[in-house]
């Protein structure tokens, strides 16, 4: 059903950094999610550890967003369903911080609203808004819209970037690459807003999704 790498690993703070694939944008239009990715840090750093599966959906993958992230309907035909491995997600989620970059829009950001509507549909908790920091909001505070992507943010901190220019993206490599520059933008972020000695800035506000 998923893969889920298992590793030794060092005592200290776990961080989970997190990436998504959809049908679309809004689970308002009834888009669901197609894959998703964690990347366990303990103390900033990768432990190898690593949660990744793809979903059927459940409804048809649109012909323009197969075009983005390369998920055919053909390619989840056979894949398990959200409510098969929802408990298991949500397990290795826990109560520990989960790092995103995503756009917010008002009080909507994707992959904060995508994952708690699939969470509340299997009948397993959300993750609280108190668990999200969502980095996009930094890089966008630190270097404008523009420069606030996570390809921008990459070539910003010189990480290579080819696998990604090469294939596409997908949520795994986005979560590796994020969590790569992750320690990166917690330094700056600090600096940034003269908190120097936190370990980590304040956390996002961002809203549970009404569902």
């Amino acid at each position: 059903m998923s893969i889920l790498k298992s590793f030794n690993k060092a005592e200290g703070p776990r961080e989970l950094v997190l990436d998504t694939e959809t049908t679309g944008l809004f689970v308002a239009d009834g888009h669901r999610v197609v894959e998703v990715a964690l990347v366990e840090m303990i103390n900033r750093k990768p432990t190898g550890r690593e949660y990744h599966v793809l979903i059927n959906p459940d409804r048809d993958i649109p012909a323009e967003v197969v075009k983005i992230h390369g998920i055919s309907n053909e390619k989840v035909a056979d894949k398990p369903k959200f409510p098969e491995l929802a408990k298991e997600l949500r397990e290795f989620i826990g109560d520990d911080q989960v790092i995103i970059t995503c756009r917010t829009t008002g009080d909507y950001t994707l992959d904060i609203a995508m994952l708690n509507f699939e969470m509340l549909k299997a009948g397993q908790p959300i993750v609280p808004e108190t668990q999200w920091t969502n980095v996009r909001r930094w890089s966008e505070a630190m270097f404008g819209e523009k420069q606030a992507t996570l390809d921008k943010v990459l070539d910003r901190y010189s990480i290579s970037r080819k696998e990604r220019d090469d294939n596409g993206h997908g949520a795994l490599l986005d979560a590796r690459l994020l969590a790569e520059a992750f320690p990166k933008l917690v330094k700056d972020y600090a600096t940034f807003t003269g908190d120097v000695a936190a370990s980590a800035p304040a956390k996002p506000s961002n809203k549970s999704p009404k569902v």
